[in-house]
């Protein structure tokens, strides 16, 4: 064989095995890509800054037993039951008591309680208990009173107190109550 002979065999082996050689990486290349589309497909995992992602959503966990409906409680507010006539007038009594007693240093009305007391000779004790009882039953079985009455309010420290107490708006409640109630008893 001649040298001629010899530089063809080798250019034909190189021709081969380059050709040989791309068509390795055209295949080596198409299978990458067929295994890039399939792991898309597949829901695989891909990473984003080489962090691995799932695109898939975890599948809920469906409860053990059935939950039953239950309908939001409301609130319920009741109101108290209306006072009895008793009630009424032993609540009144005590309004009246109470709004008296933070005027039990003043001494026009000491002074005028303590001479109701002695005209009405101990049956009535002071502005409490014309408050609270029948007022015209009161000045029928002693006139003298309304007499006391009048002299006390010519005072002008007697005069501030009454009015003080009886723009109290709970004081006349009490007390148109009391009458009310002291008229439709027999």
């Amino acid at each position: 064989m001649s040298k001629k002979s010899y530089v063809l065999l080798a250019i034909m082996a190189a021709a081969l095995l380059f050709m040989g050689a791309v068509r390795l990486h055209e295949v080596r290349v198409r299978n990458r890509q067929a295994a890039e589309e399939a792991s898309h497909q597949d829901g695989e995992p891909f990473t984003f800054q080489h962090i691995p992602v799932s695109l898939a959503a975890p599948e809920a966990e469906l409860p053990m037993a059935p939950i039953e409906y239950r309908p939001q409680s409301q609130n319920v507010y009741l109101e108290d039951a209306p006072l009895t006539p008793m009630q009424q007038r032993k609540q009144a009594r005590d309004t009246i008591a109470s709004i008296l007693a933070d005027f039990q240093h003043d001494t026009a009305l000491a002074g005028f309680n303590q001479e109701v007391q002695q005209t009405s000779h101990g049956r009535v004790q002071g502005l409490e208990d014309l408050s609270t009882q029948n007022l015209m039953q009161i000045v029928q079985q002693n006139p003298e009173i309304q007499g006391v009455v009048e002299k006390h309010l010519k005072n002008k420290d007697f005069s501030k107190a009454i009015e003080e107490i009886f723009q109290n708006p709970q004081f006349r409640q009490s007390v148109q109550t009391l009458q009310q109630t002291e008229q439709t008893q027999p």
